[in-house]
């Protein structure tokens, strides 16, 4: 539930105003990449997809589908042939479910990966067919060691995405003249992601290994993390540990690589305490390489995918579609311009812009005045409403050159000590009445008739605004936090 306080905004007073067209925007390339864990569809899974298929994966599909473009590990051959090793772990499901996971909104499956093989070579030629007939694509496994090792390149608004996946754990059944799975060899994964460089945007790497059931990322996938990114990836996206670890990044001076050695389970039926939940990877890109990133957790302790949030950014973050990002490209300062007077009263911050996106520019001032009791603020006696000089706070905006007012808030129960105007919204610092520090910071976006507000993010933190999808508008940010 939202703090009482952001209530009030819902019951401000409205004077004209309106939405508009910001103006003609270059053609702008960019996409959004969802990347998820292992995904396995045999064992104790298999009953409960044959009884819900439609509930596997309802509480996930709208997170899924709404991505540009979204992979997985696929860590269950999809065959009817029988398991080979009685002491290796029988994952094999039905190549029926494929459906059920194209349904889901997924696009490609990484097959490389120890398990792939489980059913024999022509099980990899099985899970192959079984994923296009569920209308998907595989990357790291083929009918030969070319094919497995061949990037998968797709293509979304103009961008191509390069998709590579190679088995780190030395135990998969590894593609030559027969079918099989790329195993990581460093020679060979540095030129296969050297041309995929060459024919790619953005170049995406899978790898399938490290040590099972470890929180933190170890030295083996650390190293192979790096040269991957030395090499020219921009994301890396790992699993096998069966545990979530952490996402981070690694900066060079032609790019910003992410780099999540293990996603965790997204879904399995395993029980070991980290298992049955799992991270959600996302990532905004362009032609220029990562913009942002974002962190998101699944649970399926009852064998169904259930999204449970978006992480907070760590740091610095960025309002994108209307949620919070983590932000990898430079942040600008935002306008801050104040008027030399203004009659409304005492300001404390503003800048100019045109939040409204009518063509206009206007001024977006954050001010106080003496206190006038209203039907609202007498509804929350327990709220601290002005300071000590009997002041409340407001935000308002007003055209530009003859201070017409557009919108105002009623009084505010956090004061706004500082404001950024960006191409798309407001990116704001609230403080306490009588201290000037910044407590809290948000994001605010016109949405016609007022401001959509998002979720705050506590402590401190300087407004900014960002340019994350490379379309000329900044959105809005907050950095230093």
């Amino acid at each position: 539930m939202k703090p009482v306080r952001w209530l009030l905004i819902a019951l401000v007073l409205v004077v004209g105003g309106g939405c508009g067209d910001a103006g003609d925007s270059p053609p702008v390339r960019s996409a959004t990449l969802l990347f998820a864990g292992d995904l396995m569809l045999g064992r104790e899974i298999a009953p409960v997809a044959e009884a819900d298929p439609a509930g596997m994966f309802e509480d996930v599909r709208f997170v899924v589908r709404s991505a540009d473009i979204a992979a997985a590990n696929l860590e269950s051959p999809l065959t009817d042939r029988p398991h080979l090793d009685p002491a290796v772990h029988a994952l094999e499901a039905s190549p029926e479910l494929a459906g059920l996971v194209g349904s889901a909104g997924f696009d490609v499956l990484a097959l490389a990966n120890n398990h792939a093989g489980d059913a024999g070579a022509a099980s990899v030629v099985d899970t192959m067919g079984a994923v296009a007939a569920g209308g998907m694509s595989v990357v790291g496994g083929g009918v030969d060691a070319a094919t497995a090792a061949a990037p998968l390149i797709v293509e979304r608004d103009g961008l191509r995405i390069a998709y590579l996946a190679f088995d780190a754990t030395g135990h998969g059944l590894a593609a030559g003249a027969t079918p099989g799975v790329a195993p990581w060899d460093a020679g060979d994964a540095e030129q296969a992601v050297r041309d995929a460089r060459d024919r790619a945007d953005i170049v995406t790497v899978s790898i399938h290994g490290g040590i099972e059931y470890l929180a933190r990322t170890d030295t083996y996938l650390g190293t192979i993390a790096e040269q991957l990114a030395d090499w020219g990836a921009d994301v890396v996206w790992g699993h096998g540990p069966h545990v979530v670890q952490p996402v981070w990044t690694i900066q060079s001076d032609e790019r910003t690589t992410v780099v999540a050695t293990s996603l965790g389970n997204f879904l399995f039926d395993q029980v070991v305490p980290g298992t049955t939940t799992g991270a959600l990877l996302e990532v905004l890109v362009s032609e220029t390489g990562v913009r942002a990133y974002r962190v998101g957790a699944v649970a399926h302790a009852d064998r169904r995918v259930h999204f449970t949030g978006w992480d907070e950014p760590d740091g610095d973050a960025v309002l994108f579609d209307r949620a919070w990002w983590n932000p990898v490209v430079p942040a600008e300062a935002g306008d801050r311009t104040s008027p030399e007077s203004f009659s409304p009263g005492d300001l404390t911050a503003a800048g100019v812009g045109d939040v409204t996106g009518d063509g206009e520019r206007e001024l977006v001032a954050s001010f106080r005045r003496p206190f006038r009791e209203t039907l609202v603020n007498q509804s929350y006696p327990h709220i601290t409403w002005t300071d000590t000089s009997g002041r409340s706070a407001h935000l308002g905006v007003y055209h530009h050159d003859s201070l017409e007012q557009v919108w105002v808030a009623g009084s505010l129960p956090l004061p706004v000590n500082d404001l950024a105007v960006c191409g798309a919204g407001l990116a704001l610092g609230f403080g306490g009445f009588g201290d000037e520090r910044i407590s809290a910071t948000g994001a605010w976006v016109w949405d016609g008739f007022g401001f959509w507000y998002s979720a705050e993010l506590a402590g401190t933190g300087t407004p900014a605004c960002v340019d994350i999808d490379g379309d000329g508008l900044t959105e809005p940010a907050v950095v230093g936090r």
